[in-house]
């Protein structure tokens, strides 16, 4: 019975290939070369994470104000 992988002196153009081939079989390999999670940012990379509301909260003010900030 044979090895799977080549093991000669002069394989290292085919251990190479295959390996590019089956990395990307790898989930973080593959996000990484796409550049999915770059992609998928709402913001872009910008500094705004405030910026996002989630939910507006009404706080009433204390004596003797009454307004809603």
């Amino acid at each position: 019975m044979g090895s799977k992988s080549p093991r000669g002196e002069f394989a290292a153009r085919k251990l190479v290939e295959k390996r590019k081939k089956f990395r990307w079989s790898s989930m973080y390999y593959k996000r990484r070369m796409l550049m999915l999670d770059v992609k998928a940012d709402p913001l872009e990379g910008a500094p705004m994470a405030r910026g996002i509301v989630l939910e507006k909260v009404g706080v009433e003010s204390k004596q003797p104000n009454s307004a809603i900030r």
